[in-house]
């Protein structure tokens, strides 16, 4: 049987017979034929390379090193930010040399002309000369490119394309490839097997690339999301949430705005067999856990002296707190038992004052004026709260369940539970905050982690839950507990996705324990400062990339994808609000009328003033 023939079924037979007799070993390892003698023979051919398809787009010159290296590229067939690859080879480090294929990213690109010198361009420019009128050259024009070495894969088909630290620099002289898209694509996904991988979106200068990251290390070691208003932050969490429900894994997001109603109003026709949730907070504290009223108290109320410190300290510790109570009815039982003491010691009566003996009267009603300021203040951020509810009329929102007693009513599998925040404060927020994610990640890190199974975290506007100290964090609840995940959650399936628009004012302890990042525009230098001393290998050329991304563009980096990438995130507007981010306020003045309460004001301040104005007293 001849190389390029096809073989009839009885040539077959005598071809295997032929095998048998000729001792070679099977399987068989390489290619063979049979020769016009009837003696069978192995075909020693060398496998292909994985480049050889590939357009070649440049040459590499003079000066190489092992980080990178510059190559003259032909016009027009690369751009920055594009993935390029060089054929090379490397030593072993056993005596052999291989062929291997070193990647790298465009980072820059110089384009020159050595004909056109500066003295030429200046004359055109003050003689007001079209060059297209000279003998200068036009076609004369070089573009260098610099490029950043990310790894090198063995040049040769059917291996697993994954990339290894180059340790050798390539050659000058050598051809610089344009990858083939599904070759890009093999590596970008190389290591994602069994490791769950989503689609986020594709890369910004490879369109036809998509780019997949791993949602086991995603959920597991944490992400951190920073990026300016309007760069596409929400994109990225609408993405991600999309992806993981397809994974019907549990979800919960604490949204101080409303920035993600828009799951709860369309993914329950996307998603039909999920459970969508969305709750309002209900301020409670656990049982015998006076700090966190001792702590909303000082910050919200009044500032008190010493002894009136002791008398707050009294009241808390004799008046009995039950779990799940609304501190607001808790904070009213405080006041009437500071009232009620204070009479007591008007009357020189000791009646229910056992302990406070030594404080007077005008210290208790010190206490009870910031009670009420507390009370006050936290009836009206609930009022808030509900105002802005009430603007979403076709939405349902339920109390949140008891964490304590109720954790599997807000983690779930194939649930996605919201916690909407709008109109509390940071300090009430971060108690909410503070109360329900160690109640939560205690049910998976204490006992038989039966109770709920594992769950991800989205920590919208996450500096109003984990200041910088510099920003004064001390009496943020929050701040410990979100350590505490950050730390630990790793080992007890609780993850973490942080985003943030001020990363710099972000905790330095939480940030550092963030394993994946998603770099969106910035362009505030303190937020660069702060990315660059977060990350590992943030390199300055990456740096420059940030304040020009467009909305949803951004780099991903870390451990939920092999390499850095700049990546366009798919837009999902299915599951946008429909209620957000069409505001016509010019319109809306156009066509304001004035109510008829703000009619009757002006009407009494003007009638006012001509009393006012008809009352001129003589002067004495």
């Amino acid at each position: 049987m001849k190389i390029g023939k096809k073989a009839t079924e009885a040539e077959k037979k005598a071809y295997w017979r032929v095998v048998k007799k000729s001792g070679i070993k099977l399987p068989l390892k390489k290619p063979t034929i049979i020769d016009s003698k009837g003696k069978i023979h192995e075909l020693n051919l060398k496998p292909h390379k994985i480049s050889y398809p590939w357009i070649s787009i440049g040459t590499i010159l003079g000066q190489t090193s092992i980080n990178d290296y510059t190559f003259h590229l032909k016009k027009f067939k690369a751009k920055k930010g594009d993935i390029v690859a060089a054929e090379a080879k490397l030593p072993t480090g056993d005596g052999k040399v291989i062929d291997v294929v070193v990647w790298g990213r465009i980072m820059e690109i110089i384009s020159s002309n050595d004909f056109l010198p500066n003295e030429a361009t200046k004359e055109l420019t003050e003689g007001n000369i079209n060059i297209q009128d000279t003998i200068l050259p036009l076609t004369k024009n070089d573009a260098v490119c610099t490029v950043k070495n990310l790894g090198y894969t063995e040049n040769i088909t059917g291996r697993k394309l994954s990339l290894k630290p180059l340790n050798y620099p390539v050659a000058p002289g050598g051809a610089v490839k344009y990858p083939a898209s599904k070759d890009l694509e093999s590596l970008l996904n190389a290591d994602m097997n069994g490791k769950n991988p989503i689609f986020i979106g594709n890369l910004v200068a490879r369109k036809d690339v998509d780019v997949h990251v791993s949602a086991d290390n995603m959920v597991s070691r944490h992400v951190l999301v920073i990026g300016m208003t309007g760069s596409g932050k929400s994109v990225w969490v609408r993405r991600a949430v999309r992806e993981l429900m397809a994974k019907q894994y549990p979800i919960l997001i604490i949204d101080p705005h409303g920035d993600n109603l828009g799951i709860v109003q369309k993914a329950k026709k996307l998603f039909p067999k999920h459970q969508i949730k969305l709750f309002y907070p209900k301020i409670s504290a656990p049982k015998n856990n006076k700090e966190v009223i001792f702590t909303l108290i000082e910050k919200l109320g009044n500032k008190l002296t010493e002894p009136q410190y002791e008398f707050l300290n009294w009241l808390l510790t004799n008046i009995e707190y039950e779990s799940g109570t609304s501190l607001i009815h808790y904070i009213a039982t405080l006041v009437q038992r500071s009232n009620a003491a204070a009479d007591n010691k008007r009357n020189k009566s000791n009646k229910g004052t056992s302990g406070a003996g030594h404080t007077g009267a005008s210290t208790m009603g010190v206490v009870s004026r910031s009670l009420r300021k507390v009370q006050r203040k936290l009836q009206e951020m609930e009022q808030s709260n509900k105002n802005n509810m009430n603007k979403f009329p076709h939405l349902k929102f339920e109390e949140l369940p008891d964490p304590y007693s109720q954790p599997e009513k807000i983690i779930q599998k194939s649930q996605v539970s919201i916690l909407y925040l709008k109109g509390y404060e940071s300090l009430p927020s971060s108690t909410i905050v503070s109360i329900l994610l160690d109640c939560l990640f205690n049910h998976r890190s204490v006992g038989l982690k039966t109770t709920i199974p594992p769950f991800f975290t989205v920590l919208e506007e996450a500096q109003n839950f984990i200041p910088s100290k510099s920003d004064g964090q001390e009496g943020y609840p929050s701040v410990s507990t979100i350590k505490k995940i950050a730390t630990e959650g790793r080992k007890f399936g609780a993850g973490l996705m942080l985003v943030s628009q001020r990363p710099y004012r972000l905790d330095d302890t939480v940030c550092s324990q963030m394993n994946s990042y998603i770099i969106l525009r910035l362009k505030n230098e303190r937020d660069q400062r702060f990315v660059k001393n977060t990350m590992e290998n943030w390199d300055s050329e990456e740096a420059k990339q940030l304040p020009n991304f467009a909305n949803g563009q951004g780099i991903v980096s870390g451990q939920i994808t092999n390499i850095p990438l700049t990546v366009q995130i798919k837009f999902d507007d299915d599951l946008t609000n429909d209620d957000i981010g069409d505001e016509n306020f010019i319109s809306d003045v156009q066509n304001w009328k004035e109510s008829s309460v703000s009619k009757k004001k002006k009407e009494f301040s003007k009638n006012f003033d001509k009393v006012f104005d008809a009352d001129q007293r003589r002067p004495s």
